[in-house]
This record gives structure tokens, C-alpha cells and sequence, in this order.
């Protein structure tokens, strides 16, 4: 792996470790903006499959669609195959404006936390840095 790569790839999962602990904050903080947590583990969940995805060196069209990147995965890796997203899809943009607005419950939102934290486990256990030419 050159240095480039290794560090284009800490920063994908550096930048999705801290939406993940932002959502976290939100969760055990603050539970009113619950939709803001969820939107947080939405977007980690993308960053760490865009690094699975770049490790791979699989080029991917900009998209926030989890369950789009997923397949990606899913094609290189079976091991993608158990995720379930449930409807945090629709965490990305959609529920950022009027028109598309959801309030999840509190049991929703630590679910999408679960899961974007079992995205993270077996993601970096893929994604092996030490590696470098």
C-alpha cells in the first residue's frame, strides 16, 4: 500500500470514527435531536464502506446511499451480506430539510448506532493499514 493510499484511508475512517462518536454524544447528551444522531451514524456508516470500497481500489459514484455502497461491498466481500440498515438510509439528506423531516425514538437511534458500530468492527477489521511499501 503506498503512503498516499494508507493515508487517504485513515482519513476516511478517521472522519467516520468521529461521526460515530458524535452521534454517541447526541445519544447519551442530548436525546431531542435524535434525528441529528441518526443522520451521524448514516454518514459514518457511508465513510467507513467508502473505505472498505477504497482499500479495494474499487471506484464508487458519489452517492449517500448505504444500501447502494453496500452491494459494492457485498460483491467483493460476503462478509456484507448480514448487514441491515433497517430505514437509516434516509437518515443521509433527506430528513435534513422540511419536506423529508422523521423523528426517530430513542430505540431507533441506538439501533442505528448498533449497526453503524458493527459497520466499523468488521470494516477495520478488513481494512489492514500496517501495510506500506
Amino acid at each position: 500500500m503506498t503512503p498516499e493510499k494508507k493515508a487517504l484511508l485513515e482519513k476516511w475512517l478517521l472522519i467516520a470514527d468521529h461521526d460515530l462518536e458524535v452521534a454517541r454524544y447526541i445519544i447519551e447528551g442530548n436525546p431531542i435531536v435524535l434525528d441529528a444522531a441518526c443522520f451521524h451514524c448514516q454518514q459514518a456508516i457511508e465513510k467507513y464502506l467508502k473505505a472498505f470500497l477504497t482499500y479495494k481500489e474499487v471506484v464508487f459514484h458519489k452517492t449517500h446511499d448505504i444500501e447502494l455502497l453496500n452491494e459494492e461491498c457485498n460483491q467483493l466481500d460476503s462478509d456484507f451480506d448480514f448487514l441491515d440498515y433497517k430505514e437509516l438510509n434516509q437518515y443521509a439528506v433527506r430528513t435534513r430539510y422540511p419536506d423529508g423531516y422523521v423523528m426517530p425514538t430513542i430505540q431507533e437511534t441506538k439501533e442505528y448506532h448498533k449497526i453503524a458500530l458493527s459497520v466499523k468492527e468488521l470494516v477495520t477489521k478488513k481494512v489492514i493499514l500496517s501495510k506500506t511499501l
